[in-house]
């Protein structure tokens, strides 16, 4: 077996206490935690800082989608088709143990 390899990388001292956070919270020491990332990004696994712009891409299309079809809702010739729709997505959001918000897309009115 081979020696271990030393890599090293300088940080600021607000990374290097989030760095020490997560890895306690993972229960790992950091050495152990970063060498997870490490193998993690290399084997091409989503990376915690790629998890996050994915999740943001995600919001944006999903963003955009739910205005577009509240738009073509809203404009629809059956104007009881809007309510009907978001009653739907309320039992729906229920039955899954969901928020039943539709604060982040578009109200009930009209």
């Amino acid at each position: 077996m081979s020696r271990p390899k030393c890599l090293q990388t300088y940080v600021s001292d607000e990374l290097a206490t989030r760095a020490r956070a997560a890895a306690a919270a993972s229960g790992l020491a950091v050495s152990e935690w970063l060498r997870t990332l490490i193998v993690r990004a290399c084997d091409n696994d989503l990376s915690a800082a790629s998890d996050r712009s994915v999740l943001i891409k995600l919001y944006r299309q999903s963003l955009f989608t739910m205005v577009g079809v509240d738009a073509l809702l809203a404009g629809h010739s059956d104007h009881a088709l809007r309510e009907r729709v978001h009653t739907v997505f309320a039992d729906r959001c229920r039955a899954a143990a969901l928020s039943e918000s539709t604060d982040e897309g578009s109200s009930h009115e009209a």
